[in-house]
């Protein structure tokens, strides 16, 4: 029975989504949707009691242990990752951050403002020359460039899942003269490192995986002393 109700929802979101992207529902409908969605989607995590409501998270946390880290990631990949570069080229700014930006002032720059979002990053991971740093999913590069120009003596890793952004970060390396960084095209899913890390980065990429063994996994790249940013 669950299964009859739940084909007609996907179609019927499908069909909204499909509808919301083609700019055919008025803003009317659109805002009462987002309210109707959200009153379900509270509703869904509310329950009576205290009890009930600590039972049901904890059954999540445990269904998510079950699961891979990330799910249906190839339909993903090349609605973004595979696109060509040039594309990207039009909408993003010159460090090609593919994340939020941080606009210090109204008239800050989209270029301004990748880069105080870029020094943030540093800043507060507390990131000194001679370190090395794993940037998970490290995208069209922002990040693994920024560092490896500003921290020259770092040695940067990159993990990305799209061959054309490998191509992208390594043809900016050679534009820029910058010989410490590798990139690696890889599954976070399935990924393995035998070495350890100074600094580990991870920008905009946790909200699509889930928890499994990440309290276990993470202990295997960093070094004593070391951050997760």
């Amino acid at each position: 029975m669950a299964a009859l109700v739940q084909l007609p929802y996907e179609a019927t979101v499908k069909l909204a989504l499909a509808s919301l992207e083609r700019n055919h529902l008025p803003d009317v409908v659109i805002r009462r949707l987002t309210r109707l969605l959200l009153a379900a989607r509270l509703r869904s995590g509310y329950k009576p009691s205290v009890h009930l409501q600590l039972s049901d998270l904890l059954r999540f946390i445990n269904s998510l242990k079950e699961m891979p880290i990330a799910i249906k990631t190839d339909e993903p990949k090349a609605q973004n990752y595979e696109l060509p570069t040039s594309f990207f080229n039009l909408v993003l700014g010159q460090n090609f951050k593919y994340s939020c930006c941080y606009f210090e002032k109204s008239s800050s720059t989209l270029e301004e403002a990748e880069k105080a979002m870029l020094e943030m990053y540093c800043e507060k991971s507390k990131l000194e020359d001679g370190q090395t740093v794993l940037d998970v999913g490290c995208g069209w590069g922002s990040l693994s460039l920024y560092i490896a120009q500003k921290y020259k003596n770092c040695k940067v890793t990159g993990i990305c899942n799209s061959s054309t952004q490998k191509d992208h970060i390594d043809q900016r390396c050679r534009e820029l003269g910058v010989e410490n960084v590798e990139i690696i095209v890889a599954n976070i899913s399935t990924f393995e490192v035998e070495r350890s890390f100074h600094r580990i980065y991870s920008i905009g990429m946790f909200e699509v995986c889930n928890i499994k063994n990440f309290d276990f996994d993470q202990t295997n790249y960093i070094r004593i002393g070391s951050l997760l940013e």
